[in-house]
């Protein structure tokens, strides 16, 4: 190992990683695992490294869809209304009209598992029990509160247009094990009645991994398909440690059996919330790298989590989605892809991820270990297309802080190792040193 990187790893193992200690210390990994950050604005027109070539790539040629095809969509992600316990005067079709008129570009609804069946009209807003006027709203049924499931689809379908996506998904709310949101399905799960709130995560898992049009535990009875399966929906991991019932006295249950593998759900189980409601100071940050170490293979989401009226404000998380466009078919594309990247509170940042000179943020690559390291290059530029300088921080399996650059943009170089697979995300900080972006990881088996 090289003087400077020694350096460097003594810098980062200290915990002294100030933009000020970083601007110098980058420079040290050229030879190392980075190459230094630019201070000069790049042009944002163009992606940070250009597309590869045989003699450039050292991995086999990436196949999925082309980086100069992807546009990135801002919107917003887990929203509650008055189908569950959100503001009891607001109902689906309110908060994609709230948030689509604050120029997002999409909103991923989710009402609690345990109010969607047919016939169960009320609300368990806070509001509900305040005034006489609020109960008497919560217990008073309108037509399409007695078939929210439906009633949420025909919202979703009436608010979406070519410049705006509006899904419908629902929480699978677990007190016990933690909640998952599921977006896209035909079905829904109720975790108060396939015994998830307090007895076994197993008939969640049976649901989730099985046809929809396919009987079996899980489920619900008022389902379109009655008990039917939810194996067309995509999921991701909700604020976790956050829904551990009986955490107190060592429940092993806690985080969905402490993130037990399933590998029928590995797939469409695609992301895990980073931010939840805030930034939150990165308290998510052990449980995300912890499920990856165990094959999770999740893309980073920042989630509203709204119960009031701050849909689409700026103090509330946000998710950008690198999709070819608006529409179902390609989210769920680009959600099974890997190919989001969550923003903190008040973030409205483009970041471009090339990795390999070819492919994008969610890639999972095959390298010959003989070529060496793997190249990743990562650029962040606000909204409007002025540079963002920061702090782009490499992680890697158990956590551990690979390299960090501060700068425009960041060069990394990813080791290979034959015979095993290793994932790598990128974490990036504003000058006071609070994250403001988790990019998507990319997996890398060595060969």
């Amino acid at each position: 190992m090289s003087a400077a990187m020694m350096d460097v790893r003594s810098l980062l193992s200290s915990g002294f990683t100030s933009p000020r200690s970083l601007r110098g210390a980058g420079c040290l990994l050229a030879l190392g695992l980075s190459a230094c950050g630019s201070s000069v604005p790049a042009d944002t027109d163009t992606q940070t490294a250009p597309v590869g070539t045989p003699a450039s790539s050292k991995c086999d040629a990436y196949t999925g869809t082309p980086l100069d095809a992807l546009k990135h969509y801002e919107g917003t992600m887990h929203e509650h209304g008055a189908y569950s316990d959100g503001d009891i005067h607001t109902i689906p079709a309110d908060y994609y009209r709230t948030i689509q008129q604050a120029g997002y570009d999409f909103a991923a609804g989710s009402e609690h598992s345990d109010t969607l069946d047919t016939g169960v009209f009320i609300s368990v807003g806070s509001d509900c029990f305040t005034t006489p006027d609020g109960l008497l709203t919560c217990l008073t049924p309108t037509a399409d509160e007695l078939v929210k499931w439906q009633s949420t689809a025909d919202q979703a379908a009436a608010a979406s247009t070519g410049d705006f996506l509006a899904v419908r998904g629902f929480e699978w709310t677990s007190d016990r094990f933690g909640h998952i949101n599921v977006y896209f399905s035909k079905n829904f799960s109720n975790a108060k009645t396939d015994l998830g709130y307090l007895v076994t995560m197993e008939t969640f898992w049976d649901w989730f991994t099985r046809d929809p049009d396919t009987v079996g535990l899980g489920g619900s009875v008022t389902a379109p398909v009655p008990f039917g399966g939810g194996g067309d929906g995509l999921g991701h991991f909700n604020h976790p440690s956050d829904k551990c019932l009986f955490d107190s006295v060592g429940d092993p249950g806690c985080n969905w059996n402490d993130y037990t593998l399933i590998p029928e759900a590995v797939e469409r189980m695609f992301g895990q919330e980073v931010y939840n409601d805030s930034n939150g100071n990165d308290r998510y940050m052990d449980e995300y790298v912890h499920a990856l170490d165990i094959g999770w293979m999740l893309s980073p989401i920042g989630s509203e989590d709204e119960h009031q009226l701050k849909f689409g404000s700026e103090e509330r998380p946000k998710t950008v989605t690198l999709a070819t466009g608006l529409n179902d078919d390609a989210f769920k594309e680009a959600w099974l892809a890997r190919r989001t990247y969550a923003l903190s509170p008040g973030q409205h940042l483009r970041a471009q991820v090339v990795v390999d000179h070819q492919a994008p943020m969610g890639a999972r690559l095959s390298c010959d270990a003989a070529h060496g390291p793997v190249e990743l290059s990562a650029k962040l530029t606000r909204r409007d297309g002025t540079p963002f300088m920061g702090d782009y921080r490499l992680y890697g399996s158990g956590g551990e802080l690979l390299s960090a650059v501060y700068g425009s943009q960041a060069q990394f170089k990813l080791p290979v190792e034959a015979g095993a697979r290793h994932w790598y995300f990128v974490r990036v900080h504003d000058a006071d040193g609070t994250s403001v972006a988790y990019l998507a990881p990319v997996w890398i088996t060595g060969r």
